[in-house]
């Protein structure tokens, strides 16, 4: 491997080392625009801006600052991302672009077409130096791309604002081409009639192109991809343009030169055909995909000198290079091919005088070769290329990260300041509180807490000794367990002569009677456990009424809860509110946290034990009991058999019901001591805890309006909102905060 390739290779490791990073600022971008969002939420009504000093129109200012630097931060995402080095073959058409990357990938006419005195490729290629594959990829349009990227710039150009609506109204002609006086008004024009002739063109083709509008990418041998990239021949009847269908196209072979494996190409369509926009997307397909711009002029007859239209071709490549410096990014390829050597002179001498300020390669650097030579290309071309992009890709890296990050950095700078200055308009919108008065507020609320949930705690243990504690529950069991026995009466949902002839057929196939009734017990098994879990939306409403009760008590602090009518939502909502305090609360957080993660289903209080239950339909358990089961399952093979071996595990089916149904009566009481458990458990937590009062001030400090309204019908939803809008606006400047990895 040459020195050039050591160091092109590195270049690549280092932007892709760089790709994590790149994609951990893009993230933290975007969660900056997310909460920039959420300040605009209806919830966060302009009122409440207001008292911040923000206004609507100051969010969508700063929200555009964090879409810019997501964007830039999206293009040096493009460049870091990319495994190869690109090169980028640009000019005006018919100057030898596609003759050249012909030159440089082995390629022939069928793949990169070529044609004298007009354009030939229609659609920009990338094509990439691969050993182990050769073939292409066609990435078609979809109608509506087809529409927005091919057909609209036409009209656009018209300056028409009734555009078709969809292929068939265009097919149909009914619009510009069916307005005959505008559509003479057009033809008359210089510019546009060119245009409109080609829009004639692309409409009677349609047959030609429209069945390819699928959106789906077509693998196409190489052999067969020129008329997926090339004009038809002008001689053509009925000429195939299914170019138009095409997006993109996507090229690997192998190379002649095979020292440097990374290399792709990028077939831009020539300047100056009849396109509209082509300018645009020439600047599109040039921004970050490229290391480098080829722009090839070809000294032919009349085009021996730099022309205004060449000047502005590389001034597209201006645009494009972003930060990089032009030199680094842009050579002029002067293609001598079959050309006379004055004009080769001449041209050379123009570029001296005119674009390099009367230095050689002043300002860009100026190669000749005769593009139609391989061996001539690969040396005064490829080599001097990557030879330079070897010592000059460093160099463009660094400017072009460098100059995303000084942007974030800017617009960093100016969300912050706006975000500090709110958070300050903020601190002053409520009188600040002494202290002293903050603790005093705060002992206060803890009393008034530990009174009314004791208070709370008492009616849970008042439960404990209720006759009636566990009639719900009670009631349903009892309807569970009579729906399993009706179930078990219809022959385990079967009908019991079925059951028995599949009893019957099995013994028969396998002259056994007991692999059928072990798997007929384990099947009962496994059903009387999932139908008993039907209980569990008596233990679940238990649990809601034990939350209920808890918010009821929660006093002051309740009006955190909001609105909220369900009480898991309400008490999540107040987890949600502590939170957002910008001084953290984590003890009083864990005890709400712990309090909403009480188990009360039917898989955790009761299961356990109804698997015990269960043990005696068990086809083969251990010991004396092993053999007394063996023989009952053991039974003749015929119907009589069958029958006896149904009524057998019919009896094993109720004997586990009844057994479960002992369970169940257990269950309202160990659910009232679980939740009474818990109970004291979290009042425990909450009011005697290390940090209670500590974070109680904390609590006070930031909900007072709401704790403590001016009057009785004080609007606490102003207060939360403005508690939200803190919450928010501390997020956004830690995000802001956080500290970047990427470095030029």
């Amino acid at each position: 491997m040459s020195v050039t390739s050591q160091k092109l290779d590195g270049v690549l490791e280092r932007r892709q080392a760089q790709l994590s990073l790149v994609d951990a600022e893009i993230a933290r971008w975007n969660r900056v625009g997310e909460v920039l969002g959420l300040l605009r939420a209806p919830g966060l009504g302009g009122g409440l801006l207001a008292r911040a000093g923000l206004l609507d129109t100051d969010l969508v200012e700063l929200a555009g600052l964090a879409l810019d630097s997501a964007a830039a931060l999206g293009r040096v995402r493009a460049r870091v991302r990319r495994r190869t080095i690109n090169i980028g073959v640009s000019g005006q058409a018919r100057n030898g672009k596609s003759t050249l990357l012909r030159s440089l990938s082995g390629l022939g006419d069928e793949q990169v077409p070529t044609g004298k005195g007009r354009p030939v490729t229609a659609v920009r290629s990338r094509i990439f130096h691969s050993t182990d594959h050769e073939g292409a990829r066609v990435t078609t349009h979809t109608e509506q791309s087809f529409l927005d990227e091919v057909l609209y710039p036409y009209y656009a150009e018209f300056g028409v604002v009734t555009v078709p609506t969809d292929l068939a109204e265009f097919t149909r002609g009914s619009d510009v081409l069916a307005d005959s006086a505008l559509a003479a008004q057009l033809a008359a024009d210089p510019h546009n009639g060119p245009l409109l002739a080609r829009l004639r063109e692309i409409r009677d083709s349609a047959h030609t192109w429209r069945r390819h509008l699928t959106g789906a990418v077509l693998d196409v041998p190489l052999d067969g991809l020129r008329q997926w990239v090339a004009y038809p021949a002008e001689e053509s009847v009925d000429p195939d343009r299914r170019y138009l269908a095409v997006r993109e196209a996507v090229v690997h072979c192998a190379f002649p030169r095979t020292d440097t494996t990374d290399i792709g190409l990028i077939d831009l369509p020539g300047l100056g055909e009849l396109t509209p926009r082509a300018e645009e997307r020439h600047i599109v397909g040039l921004h970050n995909d490229v290391d480098l711009v080829l722009m090839v002029k070809w000294p032919t007859g009349t085009n021996a000198l730099w022309t205004t239209s060449d000047a502005a071709a590389m001034d597209l490549a201006n645009k494009a290079r972003g930060a990089a410096a032009m030199r680094d990014f842009a050579m002029i390829l002067v293609n001598t091919g079959q050309c006379d050597p004055e004009n080769v002179a001449a041209l050379r001498a123009d570029l001296t005088e005119r674009v390099n300020n009367r230095t050689d390669d002043a300002y860009f650097r100026v190669l000749e070769a005769d593009v139609a030579d391989p061996d001539a290309v690969r040396v005064e071309v490829l080599d001097t290329v990557l030879d330079h992009l070897a010592d000059a890709l460093p160099r463009m890296d660094a400017a072009v990260i460098g100059d995303a990050l000084a942007q974030c950095a800017r617009n960093q700078q100016a969300i912050a300041g706006r975000v500090g200055e709110a958070l300050d308009a903020l601190r002053k919108v409520v009188t600040p509180t002494s202290s002293e008065a903050l603790h005093a507020l705060a002992q206060s609320v803890l009393a008034e807490l530990a009174q009314s949930l004791q208070a709370w705690i008492g009616d849970l243990e008042r439960q404990l000794t209720r006759e009636d504690v566990g009639d719900g529950f009670h009631d349903r069991a009892a309807e569970v367990r009579a729906d399993i026995r009706a179930w078990i009466d219809t022959g385990f949902g079967e009908g019991a002569e079925h059951w028995q002839e599949m009893a019957l057929q099995d013994f028969r196939r396998k002259k056994a009677s007991r692999p059928f009734a072990a798997a007929a017990l384990n099947s009962v098994r496994v059903e009387l456990a999932r139908r008993l879990a039907a209980v569990d939306d008596v233990l679940l409403a238990r649990r809601a009424e034990f939350w209920s009760g808890l918010v009821e008590a929660l006093g002051r602090l309740g009006v955190l809860c909001g609105a909220e009518r369900d009480p898991q939502a309400a008490l999540n909502r107040l987890v949600g509110a502590l939170r957002e305090i910008p001084e953290p609360c984590p003890a009083m957080v864990d005890a709400f946290e712990f309090v909403l993660d009480v188990r009360m289903d039917f898989r955790t209080l009761v299961l356990p034990d109804v698997r015990d239950a269960l043990q005696l339909l068990y086809p083969e358990p251990p010991g004396e009991e092993g053999v007394q089961m063996a023989s009952l399952l053991g039974v003749s093979h015929d119907a009589q058999g069958a029958e006896l071996l149904y009524k057998r595990v019919t009896q094993l089916a109720k004997q586990g019901v009844h057994d479960t149904g002992r369970v169940m009566a257990t269950i309202p009481e160990r659910a009232a001591n679980v939740l009474l458990a818990f109970a004291e458990q979290f009042e425990d937590g909450l009011i005697r805890g290390k940090a209670a009062e500590k974070e109680m001030v904390r609590v006070v400090d930031a909900f007072r309006e709401q704790m403590w309204p001016a009057d009785g019908n004080a609007d606490l939803a102003v207060g939360i909102g403005l508690q939200r809008l803190r919450g928010l606006l501390a997020e956004l400047r830690a995000v802001l905060a956080e500290e970047q990895g990427v470095a030029a």
